[in-house]
């Protein structure tokens, strides 16, 4: 095997507008806390390539990865085995307008699939001679992160990844865990959150470090809070340092397929649906039913083109035996044990926001409580609501494809 690291800067110009905590907030970037980056982990293996990308961003959209699937297909890897997942900041800009969160700026836009692009081309470069593959699946205590969704909900408290020990070049670190992006909290300073900063710790311990984020729909940090994100930081680059094992260095890609389920509506239903969320907003001049009435009128003017099903393809590669698996969603983490589970891999890494995010994916129970991710969380994305128990669907038809796979 060799392995290649490489990274490229994504920071965009000031004035940019950055995405999320709330709708219309203006909140533009005036400075800089640190730089975003993308950053690229390019694996050869018996004449087989493959690419796992994650960039500093809330997601990306599917033009910018058509350009990166390009690029990557004259370097001899096929679109199949090209991962790219987002860390789920929410002090970078945003590439695909998500209604209230955050204006698109077409000009930064066009720069992004260009400078993923050269983050591979540098890591093309720097391939070398894999000596050692050594994995980590650590558990970690603290309370630093906590499920928002439900009081003692489920909290993937481990720390999973790869360190490639190579002949001549620095190791490469892949570290993932499980969190919104979410610990700045509402500040006009562009920053990578907590990954960028476990990447520049690791990167100070000598190694070139790319952070691949988990499930993270219904985990945050307990607070908003810098000296909490330095914390939550230091302890996740900490258990990744300690205690490893040695896998025998391998790579395969495969690629799983699924079919969502989306809500069949009616007229009258998405007149309903704007109308309630009106009145819990609080009337029609809050920023919520705002959002609501443009989700409204842009379902309304494509009613007879709504699909009722959507064919999403989920890329997964086993590094030494090892399944990465990577979902296009704010996914909950039940859906990430429970494919853990039905697949007999705890090592398992599932992670969240790869390619083009589609939003979150609520569990049933979410659903039948009415929350943000459940419904209005469907307006700023501009989707509809999934059909409920599709979450756990996908859970069960990837845990089985996994377990097929494996065995």
């Amino acid at each position: 095997m060799r392995a290649g690291f490489g990274k490229s800067e994504l920071t965009p110009p000031m004035g940019v507008e950055l995405a999320g905590y709330g709708y219309y907030l203006g909140r533009c970037a005036q400075s800089v806390r640190d730089p975003l980056y993308a950053r690229a982990l390019l694996l050869e293996d018996h004449g087989e390539r493959a690419l796992i990308i994650s960039c500093d961003l809330l997601g990306l959209s599917r033009g910018v990865c058509a350009q990166v699937f390009d690029h990557a297909a004259a370097l001899g890897i096929a679109q199949e085995r090209v991962m790219i997942v987002s860390i789920h900041t929410h002090t970078g800009p945003t590439i695909k307008y998500h209604e209230g969160c955050g204006f698109v700026s077409d000009e930064y836009v066009n720069t992004v699939a260009p400078i993923i692009c050269r983050a591979i081309d540098a890591a093309a470069d720097d391939l070398d001679e894999v000596t050692a593959l050594d994995f980590v699946s650590a558990p970690f205590d603290g309370e630093h992160i906590y499920n928002r969704t439900i009081k003692d909900g489920p909290v993937d408290r481990t720390v999973r990844g790869f360190t490639f020990r190579r002949r001549k070049h620095s190791p490469i670190a892949a570290v993932s865990a499980a969190c919104h992006g979410v610990f700045r909290g509402r500040v006009t300073a562009v920053s990578a959150d907590f990954a960028g900063e476990i990447c520049r710790i690791l990167d100070t311990q000598g190694m070139q470090t790319i952070y691949l984020n988990g499930l993270c729909g219904d985990i945050d940090p307990t607070k908003q809070d810098d000296a909490l994100l330095d914390s939550f930081a230091a302890l996740v680059a900490r258990h990744f340092t300690q205690d490893s094992r040695t896998l025998s260095p391998s790579l395969r890609g495969e690629t799983l397929p699924f079919t969502l389920q989306l809500l069949p509506v009616t007229i009258d239903d998405i007149h309903a649906a704007a109308e309630q969320a009106e009145r819990r907003a609080g009337g029609e001049d809050m920023p919520a039913a705002r959002v609501a009435r443009t989700w409204e009128r842009e379902m309304l003017q494509k009613f007879s083109a709504l699909e009722t099903k959507e064919h999403i393809t989920a890329k997964l590669l086993i590094l030494g035996g090892v399944p990465v698996l990577a979902l296009p969603f704010e996914g909950f983490t039940q859906i990430g044990m429970d494919i853990r589970r039905l697949c007999g891999r705890e090592d398992a890494l599932i992670l969240g926001c790869a390619e083009e995010l589609l939003g979150y994916l609520p569990t049933k129970d979410d659903i039948s409580r009415g929350t943000y991710a459940a419904l209005e969380s469907t307006f700023l994305y501009k989707r509809l609501p999934v059909v409920p128990g599709e979450a756990e669907r996908l859970g069960q038809e990837m845990g089985a494809a996994l377990e097929r796979i494996l065995t």
